[in-house]
């Protein structure tokens, strides 16, 4: 495999890129900020699933804005200018990923080095990515169990996918190709695989050895392995991915934000005949819908 990925665009205006090493800090900072969003204990004891979370019988908080923010890199301003509403409660987000949320506060080479003969720090990212499939992978089907429903892990699927390029300014470099670190965290497709393999066991009958709400914990675990496994990027179209996204990201900085996304869309930036690419502008189309519906790009894959 040439590791020596070409640039999706030429840019020498670009930032200066953020050095890599073994022992990436920007790859640790994102795992902590993706992984430990602020919430109170009033949150946290608020209802986990409901089919408006907006509806009830309170304006969304400052803390669901900033749960959501820190996802997908738009605030609640974008939102409410590109026609969206909040997408999820902060206690939703927590809810989602409280079934490994104590497990994220070390994170170790065990979980960054994927077996791959990528050298660091594309190691690193490839296995930070592989790790994140995993465990939302199992937060999907745990929450789908807990609750009987798949929406919560939808909207959140939505919002890391808008988050991988969103946020894709914050990148590492190797050999003069930039890979944006955010894409390590868009594990949407294992999410939506998950999300279809807990609607296709909901849908067993009752007494079924295979129904969801059948499997114990460490069944849920072998299964999210399983998919993530299936499904997870080979390592070329990983980093193909994650330097696109992040060259897409560098070349429309100069506009405003809700020129980004389509701006790159409409330049070409992106290939949309990549499923992820796809995945990314569904999530843009639901979430935030006034800044993309209009192009025909967009409609296209929209049908």
């Amino acid at each position: 495999m040439n590791l020596r990925l070409r640039a999706a665009n030429t840019n020498d205006a670009s930032p200066d890129s953020v050095s890599g090493s073994a022992h990436s800090p920007l790859l640790l900072e994102w795992l902590t900020r993706i992984t430990h969003p602020e919430l109170s204990v009033e949150h946290a004891l608020l209802p986990a699933d409901r089919h408006d979370c907006v509806t009830l019988n309170r304006e969304p908080r400052a803390a669901d804005w900033v749960s959501v923010a820190n996802i997908c890199g738009h605030t609640k301003e974008h939102f409410l200018d590109a026609g969206g509403a909040l997408p999820l409660a902060a206690a939703e987000i927590d809810y989602f990923r409280r079934n490994h949320r104590g497990t994220e506060s070390h994170i170790s080479r065990d979980f960054l080095t994927a077996q791959t003969d990528l050298p660091s720090p594309l190691a690193e990212l490839y296995g930070l990515y592989r790790h994140r499939a995993r465990i939302d992978a199992e937060a999907a089907l745990w929450v789908a169990q807990s609750t009987t429903s798949l929406r919560v892990a939808s909207i959140m699927a939505d919002l890391l996918s808008i988050g991988g390029f969103a946020n894709a300014l914050e990148y590492i470099s190797y050999m003069g190709v930039t890979y944006a670190v955010p894409c390590a965290f868009d594990t949407s497709g294992e999410i939506d695989h998950a999300n279809q393999e807990a609607r296709r066991r909901l849908a067993l009958p009752p007494d079924h050895p295979s129904h969801l709400l059948r499997l114990r914990p460490d069944e849920l675990g072998v299964l999210a392995s399983s998919i993530a496994e299936r499904n997870a990027l080979p390592p070329a179209e990983f980093l193909e991915k994650a330097n696109l996204l992040s060259e897409g990201r560098q070349d429309v900085t100069r506009l405003p934000h809700r020129l980004h996304f389509a701006t790159a869309v409409s330049e070409h930036d992106l290939p949309l005949q990549a499923p992820w690419a796809e995945r990314m502008v569904s999530a843009f189309a639901h979430r935030l819908p006034h800044w993309v519906l209009g192009l025909p790009e967009v409609q296209a894959i929209l049908g």
